[in-house]
């Protein structure tokens, strides 16, 4: 029996006396203030329990979200959630003006009954994160994504094509570049690579990538480099490899691989190379835009602006 259960039973022995012998007889017998008899006598029921203490907590708080910040969170939710989880609802009420914290946020949305269960918290691996990179273009990692052959209708159906996302991310301020091609070569690297110079604007030092043909003959020949690897030493950018099998080693780009399936392809369908570019465009102005948690819930754009802003002061 806890302490709170043992003082409601106490209360509850004063009462049945109070009822017996009366207010007076009993504030004198137990030593408690007549005051807090004739409040406990009035509380009484029939049941201890209704002797225990009432919550503190104020009906109200001054700080409390208004009711248009509240109407806010719900259109917002009915708009983003489905597609873009809770933080493309956040993206959304930022975008119209929203100031409180993610936090906030969502203890709002708990107390209107918009967040119906609670998801497990991961153990920290902290231990086993790199450390970031503080200038933008320090370095690029670039992977190849195939397209859902689920997402693929009319010709590109028929003909049993298969398209391919290239996607470079820059490690710093994760800025985005992604494009689509027909073809899984690595002169559609090169081209992907010279898209993206102009692109980006800053210069880029170091490009990380897997050990795919796409983007070098490594454990093909010793002696013959690929187109993309060429163009690399042309431009005097360096070129580092992964290890084999590490996949974690590009943890940013397969990262931003996952939110693609999540929040672009399984919401999707393209006939033609054209047609997905076209909305492969309008996914990456969103991703640039989208505020982020580990970028203390900035955009790639802000933070790359912040930067280059700090660089051109100095």
């Amino acid at each position: 029996m806890n302490i709170i259960t043992q003082e409601a039973k106490k209360k509850q022995a004063i009462v049945k006396y109070a009822l017996r012998k009366g207010k007076s007889e009993a504030s004198r017998v137990y030593g408690v203030s007549l005051s807090s008899v004739k409040r406990w006598c009035k509380q009484y029921d029939g049941t201890w329990q209704s002797l225990l203490p009432k919550s503190h907590r104020p009906h109200s708080h001054p700080n409390r979200h208004t009711k248009r910040e509240e109407r806010q969170i719900r259109n917002s939710f009915k708009k983003c959630y489905e597609r873009y989880g809770w933080d493309g609802v956040y993206s959304d009420l930022k975008r119209k003006g929203y100031t409180r914290s993610y936090s906030g946020m969502i203890y709002a949305a708990k107390r209107m009954g918009l967040v119906k269960y609670k998801k497990t918290k991961k153990k920290s691996r902290k231990h086993r994160r790199y450390p970031e990179l503080l200038i933008p273009g320090e370095k690029v990692q670039i992977d190849v994504k195939e397209v859902p052959y689920n997402c693929l209708r009319g010709k590109a159906l028929r003909d049993g094509k298969h398209f391919y996302q290239w996607t470079a991310i820059d490690e710093c301020t994760r800025m985005r570049f992604v494009y689509g091609f027909e073809e899984h070569t690595p002169e559609n690297s090169t081209k992907f690579l010279k898209m993206l110079l102009k692109e980006f604007p800053f210069k880029i030092q170091t490009i990380q990538t897997d050990n795919g043909r796409e983007f070098t003959y490594k454990y093909q020949s010793s002696e013959v480099k690929s187109p993309f690897e060429i163009e690399l030493n042309k431009l005097g950018i360096n070129h580092k490899l992964i290890p084999p099998r590490t996949p974690w080693h590009n943890g940013k780009v397969e990262r931003s691989h996952r939110n693609d399936q999540r929040y672009f392809y399984e919401w999707e369908t393209f006939r033609n190379i054209e047609e997905l570019n076209t909305k492969l465009k309008g996914h990456l102005e969103w991703s640039n835009n989208k505020t982020m948690r580990t970028l203390d819930y900035k955009s790639p754009m802000q933070l790359l602006s912040e930067k280059l802003e700090l660089k051109s002061i100095h």
